[in-house]
């Protein structure tokens, strides 16, 4: 799946078949700021997985295999607080709560399902 840069920052909407725009869970990175990208599988289809306060998924897809990867362009975690993101992979149309995006849609096995994404909260800090 493509992202469109070209689209508002944290809505997906198809602009096109199979195409999403980048979105963030947090906060954006700055303009300018450099950023790492990263390709990370789903563990499962409910996936939590800590990012940096600002990141911007970029990329969504489903390997043959029906393993789903996401690709995230990260800033440095020394300068942003890390937080918790949860993925859910359900069937199409499903609707979740309010604060899940839509990160984009994937085919596994001849099913459509959407992938979403759900801002939980900064990391709870260590003792």
């Amino acid at each position: 799946m493509r992202i469109s840069p070209d689209e508002p920052r944290g809505w997906a909407r198809p602009s096109e078949p199979g195409c999403h725009v980048a979105i963030t869970f947090c906060l954006p990175p700055r303009p300018g700021e450099l950023c790492a990208p990263l390709l990370f599988e789903l563990a499962s289809d409910h996936t939590t997985q800590q990012l940096t306060a600002r990141h911007r998924v970029t990329g969504l897809e489903c390997t043959e295999d029906g393993r789903v990867q996401v690709a995230i362009e990260i800033t440095d975690p020394a300068t942003a607080r890390p937080v918790d993101v949860r993925f859910d992979v359900v069937p199409k149309g499903t609707t979740l709560d309010r604060h899940a995006l839509l990160v984009g849609t994937i085919h596994r096995a001849g099913i459509e399902l959407d992938v979403f994404g759900t801002y939980l909260g900064p990391v709870a800090e260590e003792n």
